[in-house]
């Protein structure tokens, strides 16, 4: 099937978002695509989403990001009704500094923020009521507001190690897998077999190339999204140890005041305070440059 542009709005001026049920006896959608950016948002219930040529299973709280001339379409499950938001604008509502020319994505919303993404929806709905003359700039600032809160979440971009060298091509996906799955238990068995090398090799690869062992490189990217999670939630230590894939809130504490010199409750407290130096070693821990020196 060849995909058609998406007739009636190829091109739009204001930013559009609407609320509303699909299902599996919604007129099916064909491929199609548009010159306009669209944010896709699941609320409830589960559906596929083609983007390009990768189909997507999403569940609530997920979202597909589609740039400009995209190919994509959504299918529904029979007996799942699902509730989501649509947002359309174009590319000068960017937020360039942030999110520069924004690739296509999906991405899910981590459950620690949940209630805050679908409180900023909320307020992005009310105001296309057109409360007063301010709604179309409330509006503005509340999608500049959601780009950054999925910039910030790393559901938008993800920052990997820059590999130069395309043999690293197998740690590099390595990485993108520990980014995207850090929340869950994670082995080093798991993660070389995503890079189809053996467990050994794959260990002795990854830390020429990064610099890190597997596991001190997992303890990094989950202590740094429970360091942003401190500052920005009023979730409770021990939530955000869970959900940043720490199984033992009490390692988590532990291995939290080793890398920035105190408590999580105390660098919510304070966290102007200057850490010491960042390192990680073999065991996993972080230490300073003097103690490294030590051993």
């Amino acid at each position: 099937m060849t995909p058609f542009i998406c007739r009636g709005r190829s091109d739009i001026d204001n930013i559009i978002i609407y609320k509303g049920r699909r299902g599996d006896n919604t007129p099916l959608q064909p491929d199609h695509y548009h010159g306009f950016y669209e944010i896709f948002c699941l609320l409830s219930g589960k559906c596929r989403f083609l983007l390009r040529d990768q189909v997507h299973e999403l569940e609530k709280g997920d979202l597909v990001f589609i740039a400009p001339g995209e190919v994509h379409y959504s299918r529904y499950y029979p007996g799942i009704n699902c509730e989501m938001v649509d947002i359309l604008f174009k590319k000068s509502f960017l937020y360039k500094d942030v999110v520069g020319n924004a690739p296509s994505f999906m991405g899910s919303i981590p459950s620690l923020y949940l209630e805050e993404y679908f409180d900023l929806l909320g307020r992005m709905l009310s105001e296309t009521t057109g409360l007063d003359e301010y709604s179309a700039d409330f509006t503005t600032c509340y999608l500049q507001q959601l780009l950054l809160f999925l910039a910030r979440h790393s559901v938008m971009h993800q920052p990997e190690p820059e590999l130069i060298n395309v043999r690293d091509a197998d740690i590099q996906q390595a990485t993108r897998f520990i980014y995207q799955n850090f929340r869950r238990p994670l082995t080093l068995e798991d993660v070389s077999e995503v890079a189809s090398l053996s467990p050994t090799y794959f260990s002795k690869k990854f830390k020429l190339v990064t610099g890190m062992g597997f596991k001190e490189y997992l303890n990094y990217v989950r202590l740094k999204h429970a360091q942003t999670a401190l500052l920005t939630t009023n979730n409770t230590i021990t939530n955000i140890a869970l959900e940043c894939g720490f199984n033992d809130s009490n390692y988590f504490k532990d291995l939290f005041r080793k890398v920035y010199g105190r408590s999580p409750r105390e660098y919510r407290k304070n966290p102007d305070t200057p850490c010491c130096p960042e390192r990680v070693c073999a065991d996993g821990y972080f230490r300073s440059g003097k103690d490294i020196d030590r051993r």
